[in-house]
């Protein structure tokens, strides 16, 4: 049965607020009306930040959002303006009211976001390199955008067109150079070189070193792990002939000539960590330290709200798994509050403080608005709470700008992170937004596989390489 019969997106349009859920007692009243101002636009270069800023003459804390999302983001919250393109960002800012103020009228601002086209790259310091061996150049562009390498000496040296680890042939000057293209919004800039000193080897030829920088990640085909490494530090002073990526604990390996290397696993790659060895003409090095693997992921999970329709309570993340030790991290993202808008409002949910396993190969993951897991009345977050705000009946009304909580629960497939969802495994979804404009009084909005506070219930879930 639902918790909240009552259709409250009607109250949208009405300039008297009547308050809608569990703290709808008493008559309605003609609640004040509200008015937005902006202070003064900042100015907003491309690749930089900015804050804006906005009252409301009832004193009620109001929200932002950017009306244009391929020029520029905004936190809900703070304000803080982020551009992704030239153009003209415009921001709103809302305010939704409470028992005693009726929703403010939507106010925008907009910002000129700006660029200089020229662009300038820059060398970190040269590495060391000795004969037959590896390291890595760095060079960066005040645009932010990527520099590619290449050798200027190719007889004694190459690069990496992306990473910029070089590997050397002979003694001598290897020269990188380093470039950057440009695009709508920069020119390009002004080739730049490094020298690096490729001295003779100076004593008895061994074994090389380990290889260094190893890092993994899940590949492009199931049950596979592609793993990037650079060089040894030392050769050994013999020329590398080869390398050998293995699984730990001990299974199945890969050999090749260079990085990276792409693993194929019997069953599954989870619960694998990938180390590296290289040989050259006098044997095999040591094995290099086992990198776990880390892959980032995107993930949108929807909610169906009967009562707020067209609009559905939608949570979009990214995070990291950890298929080495089986865990997530790093979930984050925002959770649109269907009842608001147009545009939606977005609770920002930044703390991943839950991840708890299904017992059949799945995690259910859950990222939280606050730095507490005490959401409901009860304390935590069970999806089947009554609905009632964490400090009930002692704090102030999270829809009058008291504390409030918010969460999302998400379900990850260990082995599998992109496959589609079971019915049983979307049914593990789950939020409950109790955050301050929530527009439902003392009760808070959930939705689960059961009945939500106002019907809601979980109907996909999508994830995807980030």
């Amino acid at each position: 049965m639902r918790k909240i019969p009552l259709n409250c997106l009607s109250l949208a349009a009405l300039t008297a607020l009547v308050a809608c859920g569990g703290g709808g007692n008493g008559p309605a009243i003609q609640a004040k009306p509200q008015t937005i101002q902006f202070a003064m636009p900042p100015s907003l270069a491309l690749g930089g930040t900015v804050t804006v800023s906005a009252t409301a003459s009832s004193a009620l804390v109001v929200s932002y959002s950017s009306t244009t999302p391929s020029i520029c983001s905004v936190n809900a919250i703070s304000g803080l303006v982020t551009d992704v393109a030239v153009g003209i960002c415009i921001i709103a800012a809302d305010q939704s009211g409470n028992d005693t103020f009726a929703p403010a009228m939507q106010t925008t601002q907009s910002l000129q976001v700006a660029h200089d086209p020229a662009q300038v790259i820059t060398f970190g310091a040269a590495p060391s390199l000795a004969l037959f061996s590896s390291a890595s150049v760095s060079a960066s562009a005040n645009s932010g955008l990527a520099v590619a390498y290449s050798s200027l000496t190719p007889t004694v040296c190459t690069v990496n067109a992306t990473t910029g680890s070089v590997a050397d042939f002979t003694a001598g000057t290897c020269t990188i150079a380093a470039d950057q293209a440009g695009n709508a919004n920069y020119n390009a800039a002004v080739q730049v070189s490094q020298n690096l000193t490729v001295a003779p080897w100076p004593g008895a030829v061994t074994v090389a070193s380990e290889p260094t920088g190893v890092s993994a990640i899940l590949g492009s085909v199931a049950n596979t792990v592609r793993v990037s490494f650079n060089g040894p530090a030392s050769s050994g002073g013999s020329q590398i002939t080869g390398y050998v990526v293995a699984s730990v604990p001990a299974s199945f390996t890969a050999m090749g000539t260079g990085s990276p290397l792409t693993v194929s696993c019997p069953v599954t790659c989870t619960g694998y960590g990938f180390a590296v060895l290289a040989s050259n003409n006098v044997g095999d090095s040591a094995q290099s330290a086992a990198a776990d693997v880390l892959t980032n992921f995107k993930v949108t999970a929807r909610w169906y709200e009967p009562d707020t329709q067209p609009n559905d309570s939608i949570f979009t993340g990214t995070f990291t798994l950890n298929s080495t030790q089986q865990t997530v991290t790093a979930l984050a993202g925002q959770l649109t509050e269907s009842m608001t808008g147009p545009p939606l409002i977005s609770v920002p949910l930044t703390y991943q403080l839950s991840a708890l396993s299904d017992g059949a190969g799945g995690l259910k993951v859950t990222t939280f608005a606050l730095n507490t897991t005490n959401v409901f009345s009860e304390g935590g977050f069970a999806a089947n709470s009554p609905g009632l705000y964490y400090g009930f009946g002692s704090t102030p009304n999270p829809s009058a700008g008291g504390a409030g909580n918010a969460f999302a629960t998400i379900y990850v497939n260990l082995d599998n992170p992109t496959a589609a969802l079971t019915q049983a495994q979307i049914n593990q979804l789950a939020y409950g937004d109790c955050y301050p404009g929530g527009m439902m009084g003392d009760t808070c909005m959930t939705g689960y596989s059961g009945v939500g506070t106002m019907g809601g219930y979980p109907v996909a879930q999508s994830i995807s390489r980030q």
